[in-house]
């Protein structure tokens, strides 16, 4: 049945193509020929496909007699000599092309491939790629390598290609943490403390994926890094990560890390346009002023709307330098404030771990939160870890971000109106991984509330 009503579709086609040609009465119509139908070599000359790469529209057309095009493009088809069409993202594409004529279809099809450079964004697009002040697009860049690892268990690195600007990476099984999908990227690029740099990079995944990690780090050190941060993805929705105006750090080789842990089964991201540029050239981008998030109606620290007031916890550490766990630090609660005294250092995330449990904090998925938290060291620390997470789960979590510590200088963190999420009940997590021998830390005046405009 399939090929009979084929076969019926191409000749009201072919009927309606004839007509097309020229006015058409019955008295007219020639009866089909199979020795007339269109060969497509006979007309691959005449295909024409210009692609606007400013605009992203690309325009089909056909440049030939005796015969009509048909255009197969997505799916869909069109029998226009020109046919125009939009592409919001980079990468390549094809086109089929079939010929029909009064006598029918031609059997074969002609394929053409051609290519995006650019993605259109939706808002901020990153700085300019194409110009000599991407250092990025200048420099080596090394062999990708990777660690996915579902569960902690390493399996086979995801399949990648590198495509026009960037690459594009296949995650074929899901993994639940943060760190478990990672891609690691060595280039020449270097960097100087005495000036400030730019960064930006486009990402899309094609699914959902809450907390992409996007790390420029020393190739020789991990806890010497401009920016580890996490963005959220909304699926086949392209996204800009972007930097501007960073200090400047002395790195030989910098290195890319993106880590996709936490992203379903089947998913593909593609990251592009990556630029790192010095902050004194101008590429003529004008940076969008950084939205500020208006400031909640805060709760006093002693108040019963804030729900970490009068909470029963209990403190537990995870104080491993090399991974080797010792002894736990000295911990002195007082009122509101906490202190903490390290006298090993340790140099990567997690190493350093204080969690206070509790026993009935819970947050719902029908409200927004606040939190605040003063912190302060008497030595820097680089990507101090907060996270508020579900007892039993640590994939469970309301937020975790990440925040340098300058010696002897008050950090307060502010995380407003976060979505919630269903957790019964809450633990709360300080991770010092990377700190000097020697430290100490005084946290102080935690608030969780509902949001308050």
């Amino acid at each position: 049945m399939k090929k009979i009503y084929h076969h019926i579709g191409c000749m009201a086609l072919t009927i309606a193509m004839t007509c097309g040609f020229s006015a058409c009465s019955p008295e007219e119509f020639a009866a089909p020929s199979e020795e007339g139908i269109p060969v497509v070599s006979a007309y691959e000359d005449g295909i024409r496909i210009d692609v606007n790469q400013e605009t992203n529209y690309v325009t089909f057309s056909f440049e030939g007699e005796g015969v009509m095009p048909v255009w197969i493009i997505d799916g869909q088809y069109s029998t226009s000599f020109s046919v125009t069409k939009y592409y919001r993202k980079a990468g390549d594409y094809t086109v089929d092309v079939k010929f029909t004529n009064a006598n029918g279809m031609s059997d074969g099809t002609i394929t053409k491939t051609f290519h995006i450079d650019k993605t259109i964004m939706n808002g901020f697009a990153g700085f300019k790629y194409d110009t000599e002040f991407n250092l990025w697009k200048s420099a080596t860049i090394g062999t990708p390598t990777f660690y996915y690892a579902p569960g902690w268990t390493q399996i086979a690195d995801p399949a990648y290609k590198a495509e026009g600007t960037g690459y594009k990476v296949t995650l074929p099984e899901a993994t639940t943490e943060t760190w478990q999908a990672q891609m690691m990227l060595p280039t020449n690029l270097s960097s100087e403390a005495s000036k400030h740099y730019d960064f930006s990079t486009i990402l899309t995944s094609t699914t959902d994926h809450p907390h992409v990690m996007v790390k420029l780090v020393d190739s020789t050190d991990d806890n010497v890094f401009f920016f580890a941060q996490t963005i959220a993805l909304t699926a086949n929705e392209p996204v800009c990560f972007w930097k501007s105006d960073m200090e400047g750090l002395d790195i030989a080789n910098l290195k890319l890390v993106l880590d996709f842990g936490g992203n379903a089964a089947n998913t593909e991201v593609t990251f592009e346009d990556i630029v790192f540029k010095d902050h004194a050239n101008d590429d003529g981008t004008i940076v969008p002023s950084e939205e500020q998030v208006p400031e909640p109606n805060w709760s006093a620290v002693d108040s019963a709307d804030n729900l970490w007031n009068g909470i029963n916890y209990t403190t537990s550490f995870y104080y491993a330098p090399g991974w080797s766990q010792i002894a736990d630090p000295t911990f002195t609660p007082e009122g509101t404030q906490y202190s903490l005294t390290f006298p090993e250092g340790t140099s990567e995330q997690w190493q350093n771990q204080v969690t206070f449990t509790t026993e009935n904090l819970t947050t719902s998925a029908s409200e927004n939160y606040d939190f605040r938290v003063s912190l302060k060291a008497n030595q820097n620390i680089t990507g101090v870890t907060v996270k508020l997470a579900q007892t039993d789960d640590d994939n469970v979590f309301l937020f975790m971000e990440r925040y340098d510590l300058t010696a002897n200088e008050e950090c307060i963190v502010k995380i407003i109106d976060v979505e919630g999420v269903d957790i019964n009940p809450a633990k709360l997590i300080f991770d010092f991984g990377g700190n000097p021998a020697g430290t100490e830390v005084v946290i102080k005046d935690i608030i969780l509330q509902t949001h308050k405009d």
